[in-house]
């Protein structure tokens, strides 16, 4: 990484707030001042820390998470200039506090409405949340999606490598999110999420899982082999 590039991403990281859009006219005009170097503020290939890097000083807020593990944040009308090529992105990444996520580009299925898994639970599983307070305190997607493989997950939700279905904790993140994350997403032309009904990985009992209502956040169970919701995919954003 260049020098300029390392004060843009330092300017942005300690003074620019994403429901602010004055403090990103600061950090443009700062940078304009202390840049030595012609560079045009906001193009996606110039601004790429990898993730290790800035576990520890990252503002919370939306990133890009490109091809080559690089990531560059999100600011609503920063003004990309048209410099920003979406087929860099490969998904968007949430920081709120202790808590991270990238989230998938599309649903599943191709956005189509489906089962979670294609039949009842018979292993002797401990995992169940069968009362709210447990089950919206759970961030264990990635486990719990191993368990729906064991089971039997639905051949339509096809994952990539290192991702998962979202538990209730993890799906209200990207709930109260929502707003900036769809902003990014319709950016680079990705499918925003839903006003409707989405999976989690997070098992009520051996027939039925949670499920959040992505418009007005109200969370229910459903029949795991015969209730139909999307399932927007997601992955570890900082470790």
């Amino acid at each position: 990484m260049t020098e300029n590039q390392e004060l843009k991403m330092q300017l942005l990281d300690k003074f620019a707030n994403i429901e602010k859009p004055e403090t990103v006219d600061f950090c443009k005009a700062a940078f304009e001042f202390l840049k030595e170097d012609e560079i045009r503020v906001g193009c996606i290939g110039d601004v790429k820390p990898l993730i290790d890097e800035t576990a520890n000083t990252m503002a919370d807020g939306i990133y890009y998470v490109l091809a080559d593990g690089g990531v560059v944040p999100f600011i609503p009308d920063m003004g990309v200039d048209g410099s920003l090529d979406g087929s860099q992105v490969r998904y968007v990444g949430i920081k709120w506090g202790s808590r991270s996520l990238k989230v998938a580009l599309h649903d599943a299925a191709n956005g189509e409405e489906i089962t979670l898994t294609s039949g009842k639970d018979i292993t002797k599983y401990d995992g169940y949340k069968d009362n709210y307070l447990d089950a919206v305190a759970d961030w264990n997607g990635k486990a719990n999606t191993e368990h729906l493989k064991a089971i039997g997950l639905n051949k339509e939700i096809v994952l990539a490598d290192g991702e998962y279905i979202p538990s209730l904790g993890e799906m209200y993140l990207i709930y109260l999110n929502r707003k900036a994350l769809n902003q990014a997403l319709e950016l680079i032309g990705s499918d925003p999420i839903k006003d409707d009904w989405y999976w989690t990985s997070t098992e009520y009992s051996a027939t039925s899982a949670w499920t959040l209502y992505l418009s007005g956040g109200y969370a229910n169970t459903n029949p795991k082999a015969s209730g139909t919701h999307h399932v927007r995919p997601v992955s570890a954003f900082i470790s």
